[in-house]
């Protein structure tokens, strides 16, 4: 079993098997039953020690990810941007203090680094575990044995319940902390705590091949596509299998040996993809992606001879010894990643010109459940402002060129992440609830009501990447009659809400005009451009950070067509980078020596200023506004 859920996991990592995330869920079930089971035996038998318990836990875990984090650590600054580098010293110490999961709850935010470039972001799981692990032991010893299987039960059902709610309001946290994740465990340790017996071993044993089905057809894409859903369902096959007798075959011998390097390819396997996707900015080519995979499979069986296997067995004779050098280790780890990455941080200044561009303020970024009820003092220049900026964070990025060039009429900003500006339709992703959907329709809403009641703001700028309505990933929330209906994307319903919003703003005796988002590539600009200066490994067709137009005009091509049906049918004129930036081969990512991005698609602070004053930017939108 282990070895099935590495492997999935391994698989969907490399991204062959869409929802081999699911791996990790069955690693959750493992973990329960086994350390349950372990812990419930020892109690009966009146032997149980926490000491004990904590010892062999200690011993069983951390030598192997200590080397992973050591390793990992060493070569993090050929690799990673300074942003990046602040990131992983955050990862590092929350892998050495089990609560690697709350730091990148912490780190998942709208403008976070992507998962792809956190060399650690695997050792959220192993958080789970640890920090289930501290409290099992005391619930198992405190309570009565007749009891046991009752409590599991409402604590399973109370924390599957929890997680349903949670998932709809804030997915990051559903998916990262314990309280959410308890269920999925609590599933193996219902399992071991069932009283032994025969039949009913016999009745699990009928249902073996339908649940080993389970597991593997769900992660290659033919589950429910709700994840809870798909979660809870290869947990509960997971748990009869490990409750039906075993059978020895080929099969399940090669899937052992897999198993028996599970942990240290589960190490090992993460951060050497992220240093090759790294290296080559964008998704590498498949022979090199194949050749990570091979240097990982090698370099756990290294670990699992070398490490892993010799401390379980008891390298070190005295269990003070073993327990003093593991306290000293995770101190040199922290200690030294801490200095060793602050000294590898640029000099240059990237992680200023890189930081996140909310425009005028931070508090220009409403969030989901809190739409604007006027504009606040920090959200415009003047009292009187003439111009209004309206839209998501491309929307942010466009507004400190505006601020510096628009002279004394003033600029606001109404700025929400993630909504594009339209009128009675948000788009949101397939796997997350549409209550952001429904925020991003109120928050729209009552940027117009505020409009209404700001008779001195003259033009509207709404901007936006205005990608979602052409992603698979994505779905449209419709508003019809004060009801909300789910719809896939499409253009066209897309073009119908930016055009309602677009003639609600000229009902009110406004101009409007629409600003295109800048051109993109499959990349990183902003860290791409930090990499050359800093003379870091660079691989593939993108190593010089360039735009290729091509590349641009085929990502967004569905984008493209919105704007053009978007001009057409509300009569608006589209402003876009394109001629200031492109020729007809490629387009500049920096003028000066000046990054103009800060990511794969948001301008700088200094980008957009630098961009804003040699286009005559605000001059420009003001004329163009119709």
């Amino acid at each position: 079993m282990r070895g099935l859920s590495v492997l999935l996991v391994v698989l969907f990592h490399t991204q062959i098997a869409p929802f081999g995330y699911l791996g990790v869920d069955i690693f959750f079930v493992i973990s329960g039953f086994l350390i349950t089971g372990l812990i419930a035996t020892q109690l009966e038998q009146s032997r149980f020690s926490f000491w004990e318990f904590y010892y062999r836990r200690a011993k069983r875990l951390l030598p192997t990810a200590y080397v992973v984090i050591a390793l990992t650590t060493i070569a993090a600054p050929f690799f990673l941007s300074d942003v990046g580098l602040g990131d992983f010293r955050s990862q590092v110490l929350g892998a050495l203090t089990f609560t690697g999961n709350i730091v990148l709850w912490n780190q998942a935010a709208y403008f976070g680094e992507s998962a792809e470039t956190k060399p650690l972001l695997h050792f959220w799981s192993l958080a789970v575990e640890e920090q289930y692990y501290l409290l099992l032991p005391a619930f198992l010893a405190l309570a009565p044995k007749r009891w046991r299987l009752t409590a599991v039960s409402l604590l399973l059902v109370a924390s599957l319940a929890l997680c349903l709610y949670v998932a709809i309001r804030h997915p990051y946290a559903a998916f990262y902390l314990m309280p959410t994740r308890f269920w999925e465990i609590a599933i193996g340790s219902f399992g071991a705590l069932l009283p032994a017996s025969a039949r009913v071993a016999a009745k699990f044993a009928a249902l073996r091949l339908p649940a080993l089905a389970l597991i593997l057809l769900i992660p290659i894409g033919l589950g429910s596509q709700n994840p809870i859903v798909d979660a809870a369902l290869v947990c509960l096959a997971t748990l009869i299998l490990l409750l039906s007798p075993s059978r020895d075959n080929v099969a399940v011998r090669s899937m052992a040996r897999i198993g028996d390097i599970s942990y240290s390819l589960y190490l090992v396997h993460w951060p050497v993809l992220v240093y090759v996707r790294a290296a080559w900015l964008a998704e590498p080519p498949a022979l090199a992606i194949y050749a990570a995979v091979a240097f990982s499979v090698v370099a756990s069986l290294v670990l699992h001879r070398f490490v892993e296997k010799p401390f379980r067995q008891g390298f070190f004779a005295s269990r003070g010894r073993m327990a003093s050098g593991l306290l000293a280790a995770t101190v040199l780890l922290g200690f030294a990643s801490s200095v060793g990455i602050g000294a590898a941080e640029s000099r240059v200044g990237f992680s200023e010109s890189q930081r996140i561009n909310y425009g005028l303020a931070r508090a220009c970024d409403f969030t989901s459940g809190s739409p604007p009820q006027a504009i606040p003092e920090a959200c415009q220049t003047t009292d009187r402002p003439e111009l209004l900026v309206w839209g998501d964070s491309f929307a942010m990025a466009l507004v400190p060129g505006l601020a510096k060039t628009i002279g004394e009429a003033g600029l606001a900003q109404l700025t929400m992440s993630g909504c594009f500006p339209a009128i009675g339709v948000a788009a949101f992703k397939r796997i997350a609830s549409p209550s952001f959907a429904e925020d991003c329709i109120r928050f729209n809403d009552s940027v117009l009501g505020i409009l209404k009641n700001r008779p001195e703001i003259k033009t509207v700028v709404i901007s936006s990447p205005f990608d979602a309505p052409d992603s698979k990933d994505f779905m449209l929330l419709k508003r019809r009659d004060r009801t909300f209906t789910e719809v896939d994307t499409s253009v066209d319903g897309a073009v119908e809400g930016i055009k309602s919003l677009i003639e609600a703003v000229r009902a009110l005796g406004r101009r409007v005009v629409v600003v295109a988002p800048p051109p993109v590539a499959g990349f990183d600009i902003g860290d791409c451009l930090e990499r050359k200066v800093r003379g870091n490994l660079m691989l593939g067709r993108h190593s010089d950070c360039q735009i290729y137009v091509t590349d641009y005009r085929r990502m967004r091509s569905r984008t493209l067509e919105l704007l053009n049906q978007v001009a057409v049918k509300a009569d608006v004129e589209v402003v876009s980078y394109h001629d200031f930036l492109c020729d007809d081969t490629k387009c500049r990512t920096e003028i000066d020596g000046k990054s103009l991005y800060r990511d794969s698609g948001h301008l700088s602070y200094e980008g957009s200023e630098i961009i804003a004053q040699k286009t005559r930017l605000a001059e420009r939108l003001v004329r163009a506004a119709r």
